[in-house]
């Protein structure tokens, strides 16, 4: 018996290391499937066992980053899409991951790095990613970054490694599992952001590979958008989830489509835009809560993505002198400023039967909210005494919901208050909610 884990253990061993020969032949087998020529192809080869080692040498969160990056890129690698210019950019991705991790620690979920000119971000258990928005986003609004790299013209030249050129198109391939999605999957605001980004670069140096480049984003964002009612045109976030409608990642393309119509003076932009102006305004009603923004559909926008939304709106506005995108890009920067609205029910609670609970007696009260917040609820005797229940709080989204709120198991009358704090930290505090008889 005292043999029987060792050799268990060896099993293991050749199982895994056979698994990676396989994992190796079959990556290498794709590889030349594609057509990447051999030299190109050895090199990759050698980039994959050099992550490797690194990662065994490093252990922990930056091996399972390196690992990750590895692991998706070799099933890329057998899907149909694989080709040799996106392989390019797959192991750019990989050989960045490695380089920069073999001496730096792993930066923490969401934190953003710029190497050789491309914006990578960190993503719990997937690693260093190339971002290509946020690449596009740091030309378009250049800092001090950019300027010490030696300006935007260089940035997008930069840039260039992690497009995907197909026909008049230029691509931008995101390269790891995203929300269900398998890569390469693709965003019309990327695109967007692109060729705004080019538009920016070619008004400031008047070199005209940067309109373009821009040019060729404009059509990938083309390709990319919906056909939407009453023939409106809608460009989604996720090009592989286009009933996901996200106002912020629309409306950013759309003003890339009036950049590129102004450039240009071609009709096929200047009609996409005034079709996705009249897609945006036709849906606006169900973006406002009355007190706060969505992000999409049902789905409270984040503070930034108030910020943002706001500026697009009234940026509409000023370019097709509606008053209604500018009245709500308005009211949505006052929303970031404005304390929530509650209100409890409208008709008085009913009484509560304390012989109809086992246990303390409770009640399901609907509350209203304008805004998503986070609501500390409080129960009082009638005279304000305490009732020694709560308080406690709950996070809530806009709109109404009911919210079950435990009584004291003892007669009385009891007031139940509530204050409330909104994502941007503006508060109410003390709202009445309901008054609630608990008899015998």
């Amino acid at each position: 018996m005292r043999f029987r884990v060792p050799v268990l253990l060896c099993a293991l061993v050749g199982a895994l290391a056979l698994a990676s020969t396989a994992s190796a032949a079959t990556l290498a087998q794709n590889l030349t499937r594609v057509g990447v020529p051999a030299a190109t192809k050895q090199a990759n080869l050698d980039s994959v066992a050099r992550a490797k080692s690194t990662a065994k040498k490093l252990g922990g969160t930056r091996a399972q980053a390196i690992n990750a990056v590895v692991a998706s890129l070799t099933k890329m690698a057998g899907r149909a899409a694989f080709t040799p210019d996106l392989a390019r950019i797959a192991f750019l991705e990989l050989d960045s991951n490695t380089t920069y991790l073999s001496s730096h620690a792993l930066p923490s979920s969401g934190t953003r790095i710029r190497i050789d000119g491309v914006v990578y971000e960190s993503y719990t258990g997937q690693g260093l990613r190339i971002q290509p928005l946020g690449t596009y986003f740091a030309i378009l609004e250049p800092g001090q970054g950019i300027v010490s790299e030696g300006g935007v013209g260089v940035a997008m030249t930069s840039a260039q490694k992690i497009v995907l050129a197909v026909g008049d198109n230029n691509d931008l391939p995101y390269l790891f599992p995203y929300s269900g999605t398998q890569p390469p999957w693709y965003s019309a605001m990327a695109e967007g952001v692109a060729a705004s980004a080019g538009i920016s670069v070619w008004n400031r140096n008047g070199d005209d590979q940067y309109l373009d480049m821009a040019i060729r984003f404009g059509n990938s964002a083309l390709a990319d958008g919906i056909t939407v009612e009453n023939n409106g045109l809608w460009f989604p976030l996720y090009v592989s989830k286009p009933g996901y409608r996200v106002l912020n990642g629309h409306m950013q393309t759309v003003l890339a489509m009036s950049d590129l119509a102004d450039a240009t003076g071609d009709d096929g932009f200047a009609d996409a835009f005034n079709r996705s102006v009249a897609a945006t305004k036709a849906v606006l009603p169900k973006y406002n809560t009355g007190g706060w923004g969505r992000y999409a559909i049902g789905e409270d926008a984040p503070v930034k993505y108030m910020t943002l939304m706001a500026t697009q709106l009234k940026e509409l506005g000023d370019i097709t002198g509606d008053a209604t995108f500018t009245t709500m890009g308005q009211a949505f920067a006052a929303d970031l400023k404005t304390p929530p609205v509650l209100t409890g029910p409208t008709k008085p609670v009913k009484p509560l039967q304390l012989k109809k609970f086992n246990d303390k007696p409770f009640v399901k009260l609907l509350i209203k909210r304008d805004k998503p917040v986070k609501l500390t609820i409080r129960v009082t005797k009638k005279g304000g005494g305490a009732s020694g229940i709560g308080p406690f709080s709950v996070d809530v989204a806009s709109g109404s919901g009911r919210i079950k709120i435990t009584l004291p198991r003892k007669k009385g009358m009891y007031v139940i208050r509530a204050d409330a704090k909104d994502w941007a930290g503006n508060r109410v505090k003390n709202v009445l909610l309901a008054a609630v008889r608990v008899k015998g």
